[in-house]
């Protein structure tokens, strides 16, 4: 992946600048000369500048770590499986579908965004690229962000998925391949040299992820706090109510900001928490934020799994920040 023309386009204006500061150190009138001089090395340095934080993102997008080779994983596929990974591909459709729902065709996360190049969210049915990756290569992009190729993969919620169990990201695998076939198929992530500045300079990481060489185990099911930690881990409540969550204000790249929980929950009853994931409304009869997916969360959980949830988070210290 690389944008030959665009990281050309840079270096000739950088040598334009250069050019154009050469110029203007010979001519004889000293505004012109200093004006031109100091505009034209701004040129240069800028353009030298945005080449050298493409090739970081170019190489980082190109040259990822070596990672160890993928474990020979092989789902059965069984009812049960299917079953399971449904609830969790519930998530799914929040980006690999254009209407939020199944089938998951993927969508363009470009349009409407900056001009970064081709970059879509995949089909995940058997009619897009997965039909040729191997189970292990799909658990691999699940939880650790990284292409069939070796490459990172882009926007990929891998920091989140990493926490699944074997079991659980099992489980999705088999719910990927029962999918019908839905046509067609997306088109390859292909960054240009904007795309590439914005991972070069860290505005726009990764979703690569350490890889994950021991196996992980979910605490048991049940209504627990361990158990109600591991649902909040995998479902992402942390990427908007922030690390500790104790919330995260909105702005910048990424997802929207959430309000402080370890203030909010420890004032609702159980039945509160419930109705608020079922309904959109919390109790105070205030509609949810239009980022807050609570109708996926809903469609994946049961009474038991939001009671665990509520347990958990119900238990958190609470932690001054963001309430709204």
């Amino acid at each position: 992946m690389f944008d030959l023309l665009g990281v050309t386009a840079l270096l000739s204006l950088a040598t334009l600048g250069t050019w154009l500061a050469i110029r203007a150190w010979r001519t004889k009138n000293r505004v012109a000369k200093w004006v031109g001089l100091v505009l034209s090395s701004l040129l240069t340095l800028a353009c030298t500048l945005a080449t050298g934080v493409a090739i970081v993102g170019f190489y980082r997008l190109n040259f990822p770590p070596h990672r160890p080779t993928i474990t020979d994983i092989k789902v059965a596929g069984t009812p049960d499986q299917v079953a399971r990974g449904a609830r969790f591909g519930a998530y799914c459709p929040l980006c690999h579908s254009p209407t939020g729902k199944a089938p998951l065709v993927g969508q363009n996360f470009s349009k409407g965004g900056p001009p970064v190049g081709t970059l879509y969210a995949s089909n995940l049915t058997p009619a897009g690229e997965i039909k040729d990756w191997s189970d292990g290569e799909i658990i691999r992009a699940i939880r650790e962000g990284v292409h069939k190729t070796g490459r990172p993969l882009i926007i990929m919620p891998s920091e989140v998925f990493r926490h699944l169990s074997d079991v659980d990201v099992q489980a999705i695998v088999a719910y990927l391949r029962s999918q019908p076939a839905v046509e067609p198929n997306t088109p390859p992530t292909k960054l240009n040299v904007m795309g590439a500045l914005f991972i070069g300079a860290g505005l726009a990481p990764t979703s690569a992820q350490p890889p994950i060489t021991q196996p992980i185990v979910a605490p048991v099911e049940g209504v627990s706090a361990d158990y109600g930690k591991y649902l909040v881990s995998i479902l992402g409540c942390r990427l908007c109510h922030g690390e500790n969550l104790a919330g995260r204000k909105s702005g910048g790249p990424g997802p929207p900001g959430g309000p402080n929980l370890t203030l909010i929950l420890p004032k609702w009853s159980v039945e509160d928490f419930i109705h608020t994931l079922r309904t959109g409304v919390d109790p105070y009869n205030r509609t949810l934020a239009e980022g807050m997916p609570w109708k996926n969360i809903s469609t994946f959980a049961r009474d038991e799994d939001l009671k665990a949830m509520y347990t958990y988070l119900h238990g958190l210290t609470p932690i001054e920040g963001p309430t709204k």
